[in-house]
């Protein structure tokens, strides 16, 4: 009966265990520095930032949103659609370097298609252009800096609240625009890492280029 009874215990605090393991945080935020446990790398990220993981496992590991940011006036005003300054940032293993990995994203780009899960998920494959990159060191490790652009036609609703009644102000229209994407590539061991920040054309330059460059570079790996 005590043997019963001890084996049940030990099976409970068992499944205990990998249940509370389950559940632990892999992306843990303290303060303004944000770690990826299970990874091992961590980066600076300030308190205008949203910060949410993804369920494990998965190649896409943090995900940040910026929380007071600059709309395009046209389409704020008439409805559209706009986008937020955003910087998700992935990992996995890859059997190259980081010049290999550019080179197969510049030709899935070309052809629209891609078998490497990361480029699939980087949502550049319609619509996007490679635009230019160069060299840099990121925590002593060599690693890319690659600019994109995501052409776009929005769509910008009637204005409602517009006292012009003419039908040529009221239908609806398009805009065309684009989002700059930049990516910092690393390379450390086995481990590939996709640094992805992007926004609207409008406010790259004016207000997000220096936060996302400043997040990239105060990676620790």
């Amino acid at each position: 009966m005590k043997k019963a009874v001890m084996l049940m215990t030990l099976a409970f605090l068992a499944f205990a265990s990998s249940a509370y393991a389950k559940k632990e945080k892999t992306i843990t935020r303290q303060d303004t520095l944000v770690t990826d446990n299970k990874y091992g790398y961590s980066l600076v990220v300030d308190n205008n930032w949203k910060v949410r993981d993804f369920k494990e496992p998965s190649i896409e590991r943090v995900y940040l949103e910026k929380r007071n940011y600059s709309v395009n006036r046209e389409a704020q005003s008439f409805g559209g659609d706009y986008t937020i300054p955003t910087v998700v940032i992935f990992a996995q293993e890859f059997n190259g370097a980081i010049g290999d990995f550019e080179a197969l994203l510049k030709k899935s780009l070309d052809e629209h298609s891609s078998d490497n899960e990361i480029i699939q998920k980087l949502n550049l494959l319609r619509d996007s252009e490679y635009v230019i990159s160069n060299d840099l060191v990121i925590d002593s490790i060599p690693a890319r800096q690659v600019f994109l652009k995501r052409n776009y036609k929005r769509l910008l609703s009637p204005n409602s609240y517009s006292s012009d009644t003419r039908v040529e102000r009221q239908a609806d229209r398009f805009i065309n625009d684009h989002e700059v994407h930049e990516l910092f590539l690393v390379k450390n061991g086995n481990i590939l890492y996709v640094f992805q920040a992007f926004c609207e054309r409008e406010f790259f330059a004016k207000e997000n280029k220096d936060e996302f460059e400043s997040m990239a570079k105060s990676m620790k790996y």
